[in-house]
């Protein structure tokens, strides 16, 4: 999240200088005769629709690589923890599809629009990480790019219902639903717990799941919120993880799934 605020920081400053550049010369040429003749007249609408496509051109690219060196990274640091790394574009076995899926089945109320994958685990339990678009299918009315771990293990077989645990301060809660009271706590003062089924809410975001999750909060400080369902949680972060991070979430996704039985 630093590196995305440092990187937008750089291109305002940037279109800032820019800005004041031509603010200095324009007021030095403005008075030449060139800008009252007939030819600028007739030209000036395209040339500044050329200049607008131009810049807007620049920036894509400035984007595309910043994503893939990204991209790069990650798909390097994958590799060399003896992971899987699959990009959506570029995806024949189909993982993109079936991480959808999973998604669904553990909270069919999010929607998840999933980019490149690393595969951190597979067989009794699966784990992945992944870049993605999201949002809520009720009442989300606009997609946030983000970073997750899934974790599908038969631990969670026992959470019949979605429980959504949302940290506070991470987004606009208005309009979140079926809040659960959970007493007066530290937890409750970080988090907002929703589900359809309180009780089973309650059950679920046990002490020991409390706790893990604000201990979790201190080295991931940007988490959005956590899901867990039917056969598996989801960890939904901000985007642009260092691969500690990558580390951190594997490991709060495996201690959250060992409070269950």
């Amino acid at each position: 999240m630093i590196r995305l605020f440092i990187i937008l920081f750089f291109v305002l400053l940037f279109i800032f200088l820019v800005a004041r550049v031509i603010g200095l010369i324009g007021g030095r040429i403005g008075d030449l005769p060139i800008w009252k003749t007939q030819a600028w007249t007739t030209l000036r609408i395209p040339v500044i629709i050329v200049g607008v496509i131009l810049i807007i051109t620049i920036l894509v690219i400035i984007f595309s690589r910043m994503a893939n060196k990204q991209s790069k990274a990650e798909k390097e640091f994958a590799q060399s923890q003896g992971w899987i790394y699959t990009e959506s574009h570029n995806d024949p076995q189909g993982r993109t599809k079936a991480l959808k899926n999973s998604l669904e089945k553990v909270f069919p109320q999010k929607y998840f629009d999933v980019s490149n994958i690393m595969t951190v685990e597979s067989g009794r339990r699966n784990v992945f990480l992944f870049g993605c678009y999201f949002k809520d299918r009720d009442w989300g009315h606009k997609q946030r790019h983000g970073f997750a771990c899934l974790i599908e293990s038969d631990r969670f077989g026992s959470v019949g219902s979605p429980v959504d645990i949302i940290g506070l301060g991470s987004f606009d809660t208005f309009g979140v639903s079926n809040q659960v009271d959970m007493g007066d706590s530290e937890f409750a003062r970080n988090f907002i717990v929703t589900s359809k089924d309180p009780d089973l809410a309650k059950r679920v975001v046990s002490e020991s799941l409390q706790a893990i999750l604000l201990e979790g909060r201190m080295k991931i400080h940007d988490y959005y919120e956590i899901v867990m369902g039917p056969g598996g949680a989801v960890i939904i972060t901000w985007a642009y993880k260092t691969s500690e991070e990558y580390l951190a979430l594997v490991d709060l996704a495996r201690r959250i799934e060992s409070v269950f039985e």
